[in-house]
């Protein structure tokens, strides 16, 4: 399992700051999720109207718990690397309780997937509106182009009570921490 960098993290400016429109430029959000099974990915996406975007799914590591707590590998409907829409992928993340392990997910507007890159300048020049990148069950990193959707995933976390909730500014370069997960 890839171990997560927290160096990146020297300040962490409040929330406050950024609602009241300093110089600071907001990026995404951080925090961790329980690492134990259930509908996370659904409850992150909940911030926003996933159905409104297409989706591209890289790197899903995500088994499906069966009514008697066995897991097995989801990965039949969705394989990995594809392109699904917000629709489809709403349908299958209602679905049976599920085990988080790894997932990335890059929203796009209908109609404007892109091959996807793998790095912070690839995210900057995309298409992309948003970057999700799951890892070790418990880690999760959000990328947003506008603002007000990262206002909605640090709200979404705070609100379902996830920890080490952090902002991504350009104060603790998204660039460095996007590159560590995604070599």
């Amino acid at each position: 399992m890839k171990n997560r960098n927290y160096s990146v993290f020297i300040r962490q400016p409040s929330y406050d700051k950024v609602e009241r429109g300093d110089s600071m430029s907001l990026r995404g959000v951080s925090f961790e999720i329980p690492n134990e099974p259930g509908r996370i990915l659904l409850d992150i996406l909940s911030a926003i109207e996933m159905k409104e975007y297409d989706w591209f799914l890289r790197n899903f590591d995500f088994p499906i718990q069966t009514m008697d707590g066995e897991l097995y590998d989801s990965l039949e409907e969705f394989s990995v690397d594809q392109n699904v829409t917000g629709r489809e992928l709403a349908k299958w993340l209602r679905g049976p309780s599920n085990y988080l392990i790894f997932a990335e997910l890059f929203a796009f507007q209908s109609g404007q997937t892109e091959e996807v890159g793998m790095t912070y300048e690839w995210f900057q020049e995309s298409n992309c509106h948003i970057a999700i990148l799951i890892y070790d069950c418990t880690y999760v990193d959000i990328y947003c182009k506008e603002q007000h959707v990262s206002e909605a995933f640090y709200e979404n976390a705070v609100k379902r009570g996830y920890t080490g909730i952090e902002w991504v500014t350009d104060d603790n370069d998204p660039r460095t921490r996007l590159s560590v997960w995604l070599e």
